[in-house]
Formats: structure tokens, C-alpha cells, sequence
């Protein structure tokens, strides 16, 4: 038999949930980013948000690619004695950008056009970190 406080946290989850997946759908909806990712740090996809399509097996590998890539980084930080939290990573190509960014123990991942404004996107994930750090029991 379900008790009050399961109830409760049930739909507490689920509106984390919910809200989480706004904000993933809020930032592909700026012009010029095609996905926005949320990533375990095991490199499991949580949730994805995106206006291009994508394969289910691509996101799969992706990311635990990212995965992999912001533990590499923060190892190589450490021994860099740069600390062991890592802000951005960002990776440029000539059709587009990578943006990788550590939320609490997940990994938020943008995916953007090459003519994007790198200033705007940090500022677009340091705001998507606050929001989401609000939001209870992230």
C-alpha cells in the first residue's frame, strides 16, 4: 500500500521531471542549437531534447563518449593541479559546436550550428545549470 510521502515523492519526481524536460526543450528552441543532452556519468542518455533527428544508437554512443571525455578531462585537471570540477568543455568543428558542462552528477551537452555565439551559449548553460540545481532533488 502506498503511503502519503510515496505518493507525494512520486509526483515530486515527476515534476522534476517535467521541468527538466522544459528546459531542454526551451534551449533547442534558440536558433542554432540542434540538441541539448543530459547525460549520466556512467555515459547513459537521461534526457534529450532536439530539433534534428538523431538515431537512438548515435545518442547512445555519444553519450558515453561525453562520458568519457569529461572523466578523462577531470583526471588530467587533477593532475594539472586545476582542480577537479570542470565548468566547460567545448569542442569546435567546422559545421558545428560541442558544449559539455557538469550539472551536479549529471552532463549537460549542447549541440549547435558552427555560426552560434560561443559568449551566448556559456551564458545559456551557466543559466540552465542554476535553473536545474533549483529544482528539487536533482
Amino acid at each position: 500500500m502506498a503511503t502519503y510521502d510515496h505518493i507525494s515523492n512520486e509526483q515530486d519526481t515527476k515534476n522534476a521531471t517535467e521541468q527538466i524536460q522544459k528546459i531542454l526543450d526551451v534551449l533547442v528552441a534558440v536558433q542554432g542549437i540542434k540538441s541539448a543532452l543530459l547525460v549520466s556519468e556512467e555515459g547513459f542518455t537521461i534526457m534529450v531534447a532536439r530539433t534534428t533527428p538523431i538515431s537512438d544508437e548515435v545518442e547512445t554512443v555519444v553519450s558515453a563518449m561525453v562520458a568519457g571525455i569529461v572523466s578523462t578531462f577531470a583526471g588530467a585537471c587533477i593532475q594539472l593541479n586545476l582542480g577537479n570540477e570542470i565548468d566547460f568543455i567545448h569542442v569546435q568543428t567546422p559545421l558545428g559546436l560541442g558544449l559539455i558542462s557538469k550539472v551536479e552528477s549529471t552532463i549537460l551537452v549542447l549541440i549547435t550550428n558552427s555560426d552560434v555565439k560561443l559568449g551566448l551559449m556559456h551564458y545559456l548553460i551557466t543559466s540552465t545549470r542554476t535553473k536545474m540545481l533549483k529544482i528539487r532533488d536533482f
